[in-house]
């Protein structure tokens, strides 16, 4: 699911009746989670569809006003023909059912407390509100949200986006029409690949030859001093230790968090290698330019200056970041496969869903609304037309639609809010300097990130 702006902070979240819950997508790092996008354009792909439901009997709402908060404002003011459909929708459902749609644009990490407190005094804030899985979870936990399952029988609604919406596969609490299946991927430079003689990743893929090795040869390859000062200043990769840890993960098929069986996994096999072989990206091959300062924003500011060969990122980092910054041609490909992985997979440890707050009257008319908001028979198409806005070439857009269908959805697990990554975050950010292993600093913090997701889903209040 799409989006996220927002910088991370650590988390201190508050469960109880009285308590409302802030939460950041991973600990102590001024970022967003690598598979969550912040901006309604972010890309996604929409599963089939099932069939449309019978109509159903409009309902009378005498004018309420029906509010709906995002973390920026959803208003469609644009003249672009998605912005004129969804006016079209909204005046339709606004004479149906006898109300008026308004956006709210909530500042992020005001969202959750101002969510549980208008609960508590019997008057939620909004009827809908965009929320991060960060705050789903403390907010299920502690009451403040409706359960929809109910609410949900015959809709238009894919039965495997509703399911993803069981947090802890229990009830939905949740609101989503559709996900992707290649939200995250590398942007590569064309013109480094080009001037060194070196195979690009895209040829790579193409030959089925796009893995970790070949992603490390090339990065070694890459990494190079100019200019002949004795620095290096140019280099393989670049990117934050915290999102190139879930990628890595991702990419060999391995999970953070197992949501079924609410374990933490980060030690697993495959977890392992993946961290080892970041700690060799690291210290032994020293291919990953150094951030001097800001780990979220320095890698994509190296990469649109054209000092660095390969990026992982998220397609929503495309607009603001690399498009009419970076003057080389640029490409976008998929994450490369890991020793384990027999596919290509797209990292979901973290999501977004629309909730309705605990209290908010006719919750069964407001699923019907959202639903009548959304564009299903047009998303994809949209998808299309906004990457051909964004991305530079038509297989880069192939490759974001996941047009081959090689790509697979990975659900890692929903780790965000329950201090899992965090635990994990702290380890890898010592990988930056060789300070410690991996297999020591798993050791030490695998305990406290299981008891720190056992806490937020027991309910129990934060006592700090």
């Amino acid at each position: 699911m799409r989006e996220m702006k927002h910088k991370k902070s650590t988390l201190l979240i508050l469960l109880t009746a009285v308590a409302t819950m802030l939460s950041a997508c991973s600990g102590g790092n001024n970022a967003p989670s690598a598979s969550v996008s912040p901006s309604p354009t972010a890309s996604e792909e929409a599963p089939a569809q099932t069939e449309a439901a019978e109509e159903p009997l409009a309902v009378d709402l005498n004018g309420r006003e029906i509010r709906i908060s995002h973390w920026w404002d959803a208003t469609p003011v644009g003249d672009s023909e998605a912005d004129e459909l969804a006016r079209e929708r909204i005046k339709k459902v606004e004479e149906k059912y006898n109300v008026k749609i308004s956006y709210l644009n909530t500042e992020y990490w005001s969202t959750s407390e101002k969510l549980s407190s208008s609960v508590l005094a019997n008057e939620p804030f909004a009827e809908i509100v965009r929320l991060p899985d960060g705050f789903i979870w403390g907010l299920m936990q502690g009451g403040f949200l409706t359960p929809l399952d109910d609410y949900l029988k015959n809709s238009r609604i894919a039965p495997d986006v509703i399911d993803s919406m069981r947090f802890g596969g229990k009830e939905v609490y949740g609101l989503e029409g559709w996900f992707n299946a290649n939200d995250t991927g590398l942007f590569y430079n064309k013109r480094i690949f080009k001037e060194a003689g070196l195979k690009d990743p895209q040829q790579l893929m193409d030959e089925d030859n796009w893995n970790w090795n070949s992603m490390l040869d090339a990065a070694k390859k890459l990494t190079v001093d100019n200019n002949g000062d004795g620095k290096m200043d140019q280099y393989g990769l670049a990117g934050a230790h915290y999102v190139l840890s879930e990628l890595l993960i991702a990419s060999n098929g391995g999970k953070i968090y197992d949501e079924a069986n609410k374990k933490v996994s980060f030690d697993s096999p495959e977890a392992m290698e993946a961290l080892n072989f970041l700690y060799g990206l690291y210290n032994e091959h020293k291919v990953i330019k150094a951030n001097e300062g800001n780990d979220w924003e320095d890698p994509a500011k190296y990469f649109s200056e054209g000092t660095i060969a390969m990026y992982p990122g998220g397609q929503w980092e495309i607009e603001g970041r690399i498009q009419d910054k970076l003057k080389d041609e640029w490409g976008y490909v998929y994450l490369p496969k890991g020793p384990q992985a027999s596919s290509y997979f797209d990292p979901v440890g973290q999501t977004a869903a629309y909730v309705i707050p605990k209290g908010v009257k006719d919750a069964d008319v407001i699923v019907k609304i959202w639903e009548e908001l959304q564009d299903f028979d047009n998303y994809k198409e949209n998808q299309r037309l906004w990457l051909e806005n964004v991305l530079p070439d038509e297989t880069s857009i192939a490759n974001a639609m996941n047009d081959d269908g090689k790509v697979q959805r990975l659900f890692g697990g929903r780790f965000g809010g329950l201090g899992i990554k965090d635990q994990l975050d702290s380890v890898t950010e010592k990988f930056v300097k060789g300070e410690v292993t991996p297999s020591t600093g798993v050791a030490q913090v695998i305990g406290p990130a299981q008891a720190a997701a056992d806490k937020v889903l027991s309910g129990e209040q934060d006592k700090e």
